[in-house]
């Protein structure tokens, strides 16, 4: 899938939302990015670090949307207590085995919670799940490192970004019926790969300054996260539901 997203200084061509940085498993990801395995980096510093704090904090998301036959995998971020952050295109028709999965192997039934076609975020209601949350920040920011899970990875890798400084965006809602503006962030140096959909922005080992959700089809190791301030409304509806709501149909 491709969609065009356009800032305020540029109009960015060819740029692969949601499907091309999720994993359909037994699927097609044709037109995406090819996917390089990376290995977590073990001398930067600030890359360690992220690593080390967030490694029980960011989970692997996965589950089945019968109504497209898509087993599919992503990336989420604990932001409250047994409450998960992530895109809503990932979860987006799944109807069996939603699932958490922590990097010690351990897993925990999941329930969409909160769902946003427009922002592209959702959150899921992970009952006995005690990773410790991750801090939602809207400071301004130049560095993060990128968290997240790639294709058929059990641990995470972080990878070193630029950012530039948010900015709004216009394109299409998951579903590609409506136009939206969203607030983002640019960054570049970290090669997104299928599976890090979802994955948090972090900057100073805990604290999340936006959620990736796009990536460069012309420049690999150039993509695009949701900025918190965009996330406030669906963390704040998700952070006390407790009943699912409709995430139908598959995007």
């Amino acid at each position: 899938m491709r969609r065009t997203v356009r800032t305020g200084r540029e109009s960015v061509k060819a740029v692969a939302l949601a499907v091309c940085v999720a994993v359909f498993v037994g699927g097609s990801a044709a037109g995406c990015a090819v996917a390089r395995e990376l290995a977590p980096p073990a001398a930067p510093t600030a890359q360690a670090t992220a690593l080390s704090e967030a490694t029980h904090s960011v989970v692997r998301v996965r589950g089945y949307a019968s109504s497209c036959r898509r087993r599919l995998e992503a990336t989420g971020f604990v932001y409250a207590p047994e409450r998960v952050m992530l895109n809503a295109h990932t979860v987006a028709g799944v109807d069996r085995d939603l699932e958490v999965v922590l990097g010690d192997g351990r897993r925990f039934t999941a329930r969409v919670v909160a769902f946003d076609p427009e922002v592209d975020a959702a959150v899921l209601r992970v009952p006995g799940l005690t990773a410790r949350p991750l801090r939602l920040t809207e400071a301004a920011i130049t560095a993060a490192v990128v968290v997240g899970y790639s294709k058929g990875a059990t641990v995470p890798v972080a990878l070193s970004a630029r950012v530039r400084a948010d900015q709004p965006a216009e394109s299409y809602d998951i579903y590609n019926r409506i136009r939206v503006s969203r607030q983002v962030h640019r960054f570049q140096g970290a090669a997104i790969t299928p599976g890090m959909s979802g994955a948090p922005l972090i900057e100073d080992g805990d604290r999340v300054a936006g959620m990736v959700f796009a990536v460069d089809m012309d420049k690999a190791d150039v993509g695009y996260a949701l900025t918190t301030a965009q996330l406030r409304a669906v963390a704040a509806a998700g952070r006390r539901a407790t009943a699912t709501v409709p995430h139908e149909p598959c995007d």
